[in-house]
């Protein structure tokens, strides 16, 4: 789970919210003290940092853990489910949410009814406009202030949110609205460059290449390149490598979609390149067939 700076959110929550310094800290501890909060002289007590954030119109629960955070802390059983859910083993995956469910009847928590609804949504609903709709009414159970692909980056995030918000953003390119889906993308990107660590983090990993597609999707090549690369960056840094070989296909893509608008050789011979070695790196990792079968194919096709 990554860590996020005390001194950050406060200062980002304080400007969002349209507060002094004089009027926020008055009553809590002396405006010079939350100057050197937020600069990092100082870290705030545990009681100040809950009321300072209180009085912007933050929720203790939210400030601090956010809802029930340490149920699913363990990086494995995400990594478990993703892998599953990126490459369509949607049977396997239903016996081991069964398992999952069995195991935690006696747990009522908010994060249990989303992790496990999340995934039902992801391999049963097939239409995006539906799922869309789960989904947020699904962060709306922690994130009251929701709202239409807006969220604050001023409080903290558990890992099934951010995964939550990462599959509104997908459905909302889905439906047809790309410019929510970018903002929602780009406001993620943003959150999770607030983390002190986050090299262990597949959602980091995921953010950017479900932001990077669609941006290719929307024929934002060099863009969606330039987001592929930081993945790429991330990934040296966590162990979610199987990821790996789908950035740099994707590289290999867009610049074959720019070489097929601009007729430039130097293009092709690049997307040529990152394909090859994607497909390479595909059949090393071996973690699904049917992606190792889809870029066999594309190379085969264009090269």
């Amino acid at each position: 789970m990554s860590v996020y700076k005390k001194s950050k959110l406060l200062k980002e929550r304080r400007v969002e919210k349209g507060f002094s310094r004089e009027k926020l800290s008055e009553g809590i501890c002396d405006s010079t003290t939350l100057k050197r909060y937020e600069n990092e002289g100082m870290i705030p007590s545990d009681d100040n940092y809950r009321l300072l954030q209180e009085k912007m119109g933050g929720r203790p629960e939210q400030i601090l853990l956010s809802y029930d955070m340490g149920l699913f802390i363990d990086g494995d059983r995400y990594h478990e489910y993703e892998v599953l859910l990126n490459n369509q083993k949607y049977e396997e995956l239903r016996l081991k949410m069964e398992l999952l469910k069995d195991g935690l009847k006696s747990i009522n928590s908010i994060e249990k009814e989303q992790f496990i609804k999340r995934i039902e949504v992801l391999t049963e609903v097939e239409d995006p406009g539906e799922a869309l709709k789960i989904l947020e009414d699904l962060l709306r159970k922690s994130v009251p202030d929701y709202k239409d692909g807006y969220f604050s980056i001023t409080r903290i995030y558990n890992e099934t949110e951010l995964h939550l918000i990462d599959d509104i953003a997908i459905n909302y390119n889905m439906i047809g609205n790309a410019e929510v889906s970018k903002k929602v993308f780009e406001k993620l990107v943003e959150y999770i460059g607030q983390a002190e660590e986050n090299k262990d983090s597949l959602i980091a990993v995921k953010v950017m290449f479900n932001y990077a597609n669609t941006l290719g999707l929307n024929k934002e090549y060099e863009k969606s390149i330039e987001i592929c690369r930081k993945g790429i960056m991330l990934e040296n840094k966590n162990s979610c490598q199987e990821i790996l070989y789908s950035l740099v296909f994707n590289i290999g893509w867009l610049y074959d979609q720019i070489w097929k608008e601009t007729s430039d050789e130097a293009y092709k011979k690049k997307a040529k390149d990152y394909v090859e070695l994607s497909m390479v790196m595909s059949h090393y990792f071996n973690e699904s067939s049917i992606n190792t079968s889809i870029i066999e194919e594309y190379y085969k096709e264009n090269f």
